[in-house]
């Protein structure tokens, strides 16, 4: 099986290419914005340089969220389109299960707190049990950042998150940081080589509900 995983969700343009579990190479670019311009490049520079074409490509990998709403619209239409041009699964996974995944290489102790950074100083946030699971028996938070470092003071174990302004906030508690720049994009394609496309589709996840609302009239019309 050759897979390619692609993470856009937040600052960085990722992709990692795999043959079943050996990766073949991975590359990660903090460009901020431009994915819809960068990513495409990046993919057949990267085949390129490993010597495979699109046909060779089995499988892809894509995260679905949480981040920026155009970030993760231009990574997963990339890995929709291509899977359905070449006629292969497509496996959607959150940052957050990705994050955790690599915080289980690391044999890091559970608790995992997964947390990416969101809006207003609140950050996305997911507890697991089991460092080495991909799915948590707690649902995603959005929290104010003051709720989660207490969330974490309850019951200590590490701290993995793409922000590190996020990570210095657990600083002095008796907690293992990891701090990365980016989603991880050999982890996700690790984690994606043997899920079920239809128990992980490549479905956008926000867990979050939208800032606009519907406005209220200013003037009451009566009906007729």
């Amino acid at each position: 099986m050759t897979l390619l995983a692609i993470d856009t969700s937040e600052s960085a343009c990722s992709i990692a290419l795999l043959d079943d579990s050996t990766v073949v190479d991975s590359k990660s670019e903090m460009i901020g914005r431009g994915h819809a311009e960068r990513l495409l490049p990046l993919i057949e520079e990267r085949l390129v340089a490993t010597g495979l074409t699109y046909s060779d490509l089995t499988r892809i990998a894509v995260t679905t969220g949480p981040g920026t709403f155009t970030g993760l619209r231009i990574g997963l239409a990339v890995a929709r389109g291509l899977a359905l041009q070449g006629n292969f699964p497509c496996v959607g996974l959150t940052g957050l299960h990705v994050l955790a995944a690599f915080a289980s290489k690391q044999a890091s102790a559970a608790p995992v707190y997964a947390i990416i950074a969101g809006r207003a100083g609140q950050a996305f946030v997911q507890k697991f049990t089991d460092s080495g699971v991909t799915a948590s028996t707690e649902s995603v938070a959005n929290l104010d950042m003051e709720d989660i470092v207490k969330m974490v003071d309850r019951d200590p174990g590490t701290v993995i998150s793409t922000s590190g302004e996020i990570t210095k906030k657990f600083t002095g508690q008796e907690v293992d940081v990891i701090s990365l720049e980016a989603i991880d994009p050999v982890t996700l394609g690790l984690l994606a080589l043997d899920l079920d496309p239809m128990t992980y589709p490549p479905e956008p996840t926000y867990f979050r509900a939208a800032d606009a609302k519907k406005a209220t009239p200013i003037l009451l019309v009566a009906s007729t």
